[in-house]
């Protein structure tokens, strides 16, 4: 790792991840959990613990062997992941129910949908180069408070397990958000989506307090100047680290989202990005690849096949080995996709844009209902029938195949 200082350090906190041995023994109890949990349900050793085989074997599939596990703690909750709801919880429960069913079905009732991404304000003090409501950006607002409510309302009846609120900026719109927050039952992690733009200590402590689990900051450099010109605004990066530490302050999880580029896409800058966050104290990565829709739309941005080994090198390097066992959490969705299919297009998530307007995921934007006006089931059937343009393939999860498919070869793993 880079030992060397570098801007936008806060120091507020020590990283919160548990790894190494206790992280062994976190994933050890988190098995007998699992198993216990598919006894309670099959009522039989044997199909339990096929199940049980069928989680293992999925988790390697997207994420290589799991040589080096490693969980950010906060509040008693383990996660892992943005869109999984933190351990042990009811809308973890309910989360692994939904995946059990998959594997062996116990009821035709359950539900499959598992996270909201959720567009809840057309506003934004940015101009960011990539977008994806950068169509529908503007002064006013198309859904009000009550119709917020509606929606969260109607999907919470439906199960969702993980709502990640974005925008537009969802800070710019802050006081319903609160209202929003205050009004949602239980059983559903929340996450907001931002620049970091407004966020005070005083506004990440009424976050907090209304329900709020973690919040992911984009961050698509780790200089400070790319970064600002990226996001078209002299003050963007600052905002990223001010609002990182007020949000680690309240007891909030915190992940940083990049947009890796094919400008930033080198093993350094990687490894620079990765030792920011460690650093600052931040406990999760998201890595997103450029897709041509809103504000890239028409433009040469899709990666090519060198840049994506590059990517994927680093990430199943960040899963295995054990010079990173004190590193954030990497996410790389586009992984898991390119190998087991889509997790959109109302399979695992949706995606809700500022007018209500429902699609298969941010980056495959194709109206097919709206979420206002239109029912919960029917928009799912819609959006399955119409698929995802970009990963189209889908293996079934108790394919025991999968277990050797996502674990990388040694020789892969490369600097």
């Amino acid at each position: 790792m880079i030992a060397e200082r570098v801007s936008g350090t806060v120091r507020s906190r020590p990283l919160q991840l548990v790894s190494g041995i206790r992280g062994h023994l976190v994933r050890f109890r988190f098995r007998v959990y699992v198993l216990a949990s598919a006894l309670t349900i099959y009522r039989d050793p044997l199909i339990a613990h096929k199940v049980l085989r069928g989680l293992i074997n999925k988790k390697r599939a997207t994420e290589g062997s799991l040589q080096n596990p490693r969980r950010v703690k906060a509040d008693g909750r383990y996660y892992w992941s943005v869109s999984t709801p933190g351990w042990p919880s009811e809308a973890f429960n309910r989360y692994l129910r939904y995946e059990m069913n998959r594997i062996q079905p116990f009821t035709s009732a359950e539900n499959l949908l598992q996270t909201m991404i959720w567009s809840i304000t057309t506003r934004c003090p940015l101009a960011c180069e990539h977008c994806y409501e950068w169509n529908n950006l503007s002064a006013k607002e198309s859904l009000s408070l009550q119709d917020l409510k509606d929606i969260l309302r109607k999907f919470q009846k439906y199960g969702i397990t993980n709502i990640q609120l974005s925008g537009g900026e969802p800070l710019s719109r802050f006081d319903d958000l609160i209202d929003l927050l205050n009004s949602a039952q239980t059983g559903t992690d929340f996450w907001i989506l931002t620049s970091g733009f407004g966020l005070t200590a005083e506004k990440a402590s009424s976050l907090k307090q209304a329900g709020l689990k973690g919040i992911v900051i984009s961050l698509d450099h780790w200089k400070e100047e790319e970064h600002n010109r990226f996001r078209k605004h002299e003050k963007s990066y600052s905002w990223v680290f001010e609002a990182a530490r007020n949000a680690l302050a309240a007891g909030l999880v915190v992940s940083l989202s990049l947009c890796a580029t094919k400008s930033f896409i080198t093993f350094e800058n990687l490894s620079r990005y990765l030792h920011l966050a460690q650093v600052n104290g931040i406990s999760m990565i998201r890595i997103l690849e450029p897709r041509e829709t809103g504000h890239y739309q028409g433009q040469d941005v899709e990666l090519e096949e060198a840049q994506i080994r590059l990517l994927e090198s680093f990430y199943l390097r960040s899963v295995c080995d054990p010079l990173f066992r004190n590193s954030p959490v990497i996410e790389y969705v586009a992984y898991h996709q390119r190998r087991i299919g889509c997790f959109g297009a109302g399979d695992r998530y949706l995606y809700i844009d500022s007018k209500g307007d429902i699609h298969a995921c941010p980056f495959c934007q194709n109206p097919v209902a709206n979420a206002l006006t239109d029912p919960v089931e029917s928009s799912l059937a819609r959006l399955r029938e119409v698929g995802c343009h970009k990963y189209h393939r889908h293996i079934p999860e108790d394919d025991l195949a999968l277990s050797e498919q996502g674990r990388p070869e040694t020789n892969e793993i490369h600097g």
